[in-house]
C-alpha cells in the first residue's frame, strides 16, 4: 500500500506548505509502510477515514464530482473572499476554493484574483444581474 500522502505523483504531507513532486522517490512512497515511514515528511494521519491510500476529511459530494488536483487546486492557507459565489472546501490537509458561477474548482492565481478583484469580475457581475433581474 502507498504512502497515505502520495497522490497524483505528489507528495500532499502537512508538513509542507504544498502538494510537491519535488520529494517523491517512487521507490518509498510505493514501497511498503517501513518505506514510507522513514521519509522526513511522513506523519500518522489523523483518525479520519482513508480511502485508496489517501487520508480524506468528510467532504460534501461536490468536491469528488469536482475532481479536484492537488499540484494545481490545493492551498495551503483558507481563502477569504467577499464574492457570494465563492466557496471554501476542507481537502486532504487544505483547502479548494470553488466558483459557484463557472461550477469548478479555481487555479491558485484563480483564487487571487477571487479574493482581491472580485467586485470586477466579468463573472460576479454577470450572475448579479441574472439574479436581480430573476
Amino acid at each position: 500500500m502507498p504512502c497515505p500522502w502520495y497522490r497524483n505523483g505528489m507528495c500532499t504531507s502537512p508538513k509542507l506548505r504544498q502538494p510537491s513532486s519535488s520529494v517523491v522517490s517512487p521507490q518509498r512512497c510505493m514501497g511498503g509502510e517501513a518505506e514510507y515511514r522513514s521519509c522526513r515528511f511522513y506523519m500518522d494521519p489523523p483518525s479520519e477515514k482513508k480511502r485508496g491510500g489517501l487520508l480524506e476529511q468528510a467532504k460534501p459530494a461536490i468536491v469528488q464530482q469536482l475532481k479536484p488536483s492537488p499540484p494545481i487546486h490545493l492551498l495551503s492557507t483558507k481563502p477569504v473572499s467577499k464574492c457570494p459565489f465563492f466557496k471554501v472546501y476542507s481537502y486532504s490537509g487544505g483547502y479548494l476554493a470553488q466558483c459557484l458561477v463557472l461550477n469548478r474548482l479555481l487555479t491558485r492565481s484563480e483564487v487571487e484574483l477571487c479574493i482581491h478583484h472580485w467586485q470586477t469580475c466579468p463573472l460576479y457581475r454577470s450572475a448579479s444581474k441574472r439574479l436581480e433581474t430573476g
